[in-house]
């Protein structure tokens, strides 16, 4: 018996009717002002509210109070005190130089001071190594062009030739060695370590997560995968959008940004494919955006926040960070999620007529008859698949497995455990439990011939070279390697070190490092006090889209080695919401664009994500920078300079 609700609205005349006029709606191209006036308007607001509050030429920067010149006196004594510290070398050797210890030394082993000395050697000479006076004005000016060049390239990887990211990457890594060394050997520049300058902590960790995601998706169809895919799904195209930017906030916050979005990239995709939307870019942008906002609320969120934690001067624990970030995050999820609907309304909220409708829909749970169309075809197909289908039996033991994986991946995420480690372990047990389900759990796969009459041939013997039969089991064995592991993105991680080769170049120069400096001007001693923190958050987000912001983390560490927790509380919003801005902001824009086009969706481009981007970023930057300004637990002072005793 079939039920009115379950029709197939698309064989239905009334669904046929919506169709024909769907289709013979010629599309409308978006004019210039409806596509760029938000980003035009959201840059001009925060060019008047910086000139409003500094001044056109930074006149109304208010002059350091009595705190803030002390404190500047404190970090200068300490600087020098530590500069005239007599060390052991040998000791430092022993310890390791790329270790710092722990920020609470007993009075045998030094206390601060030795734990100052330290830091001030490891920031010195192992995280931010100076070396911008070796460049001549030209060696600089070539390393800048061949960066901001390729850096276009990879903004807009088809304007020239179809070569794609990681191919650009990985040539514009490999142009960047070849020209540091003709500056070499010209007297123009220093020695470039490449190798020193490519990261690995992040590619092994993008490694184990593609591994653990490839098998939790292949071990078993029905299993945890795919129902994690079935409870994002919802008719409903708001309320699916809504779910995905759930998930990917609390995800990003509980694991880390780049992990939700390579393991749920490919699933928003199959989402659209299975809806047949039009336009796939709210869903991804849904996924991307939040997944970076999210991450900005926890210490483990992002690479970023981890280093500001392991690069702060005081210790700044995991409730306190949290506890800093809920409102300016939480502001700038609301508001993301609000223009995301409002931008793209017509793909959200089908037939709705304004904006007030669409309110009506959120809100009152109001439907359009679109809507309907859309729900009842859902429906009808979920009613025809389960008619198809065999019953399931619930949760195999297979799937069982999988939660047990992925609940203590989880729990070492959450304990501080390595993550790298910790995803490339989860990655190897599921590979050996997939190998041993294939061998000796799933049925043999069963290879007939037939003759032209359409009789079964009997199967082929095969013998070695001594004469000896070969067993079909033995013939037909099949490795990991040969199967899933193939489906790695090594060219994922091609495009990363590529990218690194390039930043690395480029942070030689001291070319960011000048550009922060000069743009800062008189804020540079009161960065984070009111004014100046809404123009310093906006050289962050600049600064976080052209030299990525790890770079320029480490550049503030050792440039500010001093800062207090408040003022790197602040650095961790601005370079995190910053990663929205542009597709080269974040690596999980990164990774969401490269894994949708790896299943045939290119529409998350550069293009298509700036129009969005740039004003949904600079809203939810200044909305919660001023949030975590009015409303911060972290002290505005450093507890082991002693400033916060002057109090």
């Amino acid at each position: 018996m079939s039920s009115p609700l379950f029709t197939d609205v698309e064989s239905s005349p009334v669904g046929l009717d919506l169709a024909d006029k769907k289709s013979k709606q010629a599309p409308k191209k978006t004019s210039f002002l409806r596509k760029w006036g938000p980003a035009l308007a959201a840059i001009a607001g925060v060019i008047a509210v910086n000139v409003g509050l500094l001044g056109h030429n930074g006149g109304k920067i208010p002059a350091l109070n009595q705190r803030q010149l002390q404190a500047q006196t404190a970090r200068m004594e300490r600087t020098q005190a530590v500069l005239d510290m007599e060390w052991d070398h040998e000791a430092d050797l022993k310890r390791g130089l790329h270790r710092v210890g722990s920020r609470n030394l007993s009075e045998e082993e030094g206390g601060v001071m030795e734990y100052t000395r330290r830091r001030h050697r490891y920031l010195g000479e192992y995280v931010h190594v100076d070396v911008s006076d070796e460049f001549t004005t030209l060696g600089k000016v070539i390393i800048s062009l061949i960066y901001f060049a390729f850096w276009v390239f990879l903004m807009f990887p088809n304007w020239f030739l179809p070569i794609g990211r990681p191919g650009i990457a990985l040539g514009g890594g490999l142009c960047m060695v070849v020209i540091r060394y003709i500056l070499l050997i010209t007297g123009q520049g220093p020695v470039f370590d490449a190798a020193k300058v490519i990261i690995l902590e992040p590619l092994f960790l993008l490694f184990g997560l593609m591994l653990t995601t490839i098998y939790l998706e292949k071990m078993e169809r029905g299993g945890l995968f795919d129902k994690l895919r079935d409870s994002l799904d919802d008719p409903v195209n708001w309320k699916r959008s809504a779910k995905i930017m759930a998930m990917s906030t609390i995800g990003s916050a509980a694991v880390m940004n780049d992990s939700v979005v390579l393991i749920f990239s490919g699933v928003v995709v199959d989402l659209c494919v299975r809806h047949k939307v039009a336009n796939s870019l709210p869903y991804l942008l849904s996924l991307a955006t939040t997944a970076n906002t999210g991450s900005a609320l926890t210490m483990t969120g992002n690479p970023q926040n981890i280093l500001i934690v392991s690069l702060a001067y005081d210790d700044i624990s995991w409730t306190e960070f949290l506890s800093n970030m809920v409102l300016p995050v939480t502001a700038a999820s609301i508001i993301n999620a609000g223009m995301l609907f409002i931008y793209y309304s017509g793909e959200l909220f089908p037939g709705a007529s304004g904006l007030f409708e669409c309110f009506g829909i959120v809100f009152s749970g109001n439907r359009t008859p679109e809507m309907l169309a859309q729900e009842h075809a859902y429906h009808a197909r979920n009613v025809q698949a389960l008619q198809a289908e065999e019953p399931s039996s619930g949760w195999s033991i297979w799937s069982k497995i999988q939660i047990v994986i992925v609940t203590i991946f989880l729990v070492c995420f959450a304990v501080g455990l390595d993550v790298c480690v910790t995803s490339i372990c989860a990655g190897a047990i599921l590979m050996v439990l997939a190998a041993w389900k294939r061998q000796h759990y799933d049925p043999k796969p069963e290879i007939v011939e037939y003759d032209a009459e359409g009789n079964a041939l009997p199967p082929k013997k095969m013998y070695d070279m001594d004469g000896n039969e070969i067993e079909p089991e033995e013939e037909e064995l099949v490795t990991e390697s040969e199967t899933t592991l193939t489906e790695v993105d090594y060219g994922l991680l091609m495009l990363f070190i590529g990218q690194f080769i390039l930043i690395g170049s480029f942070d030689d120069t001291g070319v960011p490092q000048a550009f922060f400096n000069i743009s800062m001007g008189g804020c540079a001693d009161q960065m984070t006090s009111v004014p100046c923190v809404y123009w310093f958050v906006l050289v962050i987000t600049v600064l976080s889209n052209v030299a990525s912001n790890v770079p320029v983390v480490q550049m503030l560490a050792a440039t500010f080695p001093y800062a207090t927790p408040y003022d790197w509380m602040q650095v961790s919003f601005s370079a995190t919401i910053a990663g929205n801005l542009t597709m080269l902001g974040s690596a999980a824009n990164m990774i969401v664009a490269f894994q949708a086009a790896k299943v045939g969706d290119r529409t998350f481009t550069s293009e298509r994500h700036a129009p969005f981007g740039i004003p949904s970023t600079l809203i939810s930057l200044y909305a919660g920078t001023a949030l975590l300004s009015a409303v911060h637990f972290s002290p505005e002072c450093s507890v082991k300079l002693g400033e916060c005793d002057e109090q």
